[in-house]
């Protein structure tokens, strides 16, 4: 908890930095299908069985405007993510509640005055703050990237999820664990650029 805090005082340090012009900040909504990416190390395929489940997020952004098209653009947000996992029959899978701090770069690629066309990309740090599994990890990192569309106040953007760390020690079964999780977001710009 006490790294949420410092990275969300982080944050918020980041957004009060020359926001003149520069500073946007917005709420946003969405939901995830999230799958564990598994390494059959010591485990038979056959005898596992890994589906995608959905949840859904919601939190706040900003964004900050550094040169020319280019922003960074950091978020805060509470995910509920499901993973479907079965090994030999019995189920390993269940709810896993996140707080989750994309810091991300977005890069403007197309202005067409009434949209704005973007991509964006960068790590996510995520702490559990509540689970339905056993030996979880208290925290992890990703890597997200995708694209979006903003139309007035409005952004809409898809993104993909790649896990950099196991998410698990799970001792009984040497299967790595890692989510990979699509996401899809509505968000709605309260000010700014």
């Amino acid at each position: 908890m006490k790294k949420l805090f410092l990275l969300s005082a982080l944050v918020v340090m980041m957004l009060g930095v020359n926001a003149q012009n520069r500073l946007e900040l917005g709420l946003k909504t969405g939901f995830n299908s999230t799958k564990l990416k598994l390494d059959y190390n010591n485990v038979d395929k056959n005898l596992v069985k890994d589906e995608a489940k959905n949840g859904f997020l919601f939190g706040a952004y900003g964004k900050i405007k550094l040169f020319g098209d280019v922003s960074f653009q950091p978020e805060i947000y509470y995910a509920k993510k499901q993973a479907g996992l079965t090994i030999e029959g019995v189920n390993y899978g269940g709810d896993i509640k996140t707080w989750d701090v994309p810091l991300l770069v977005n890069l403007q690629l197309l202005d067409l005055k009434v949209a704005r066309i973007y991509g964006l990309a960068g790590p996510v740090a995520s702490f559990i703050s509540k689970d339905d599994l056993n030996d979880l990890k208290t925290s992890n990192w990703t890597f997200q990237a995708g694209g979006g569309i903003s139309i007035w106040k409005l952004t809409a953007d898809v993104r993909y999820e790649w896990g950099l760390s196991d998410i698990s020690d799970l001792k009984t079964f040497d299967i790595g664990q890692k989510t990979n999780v699509l996401t899809f977001t509505l968000g709605y710009r309260l000010f700014g650029i």
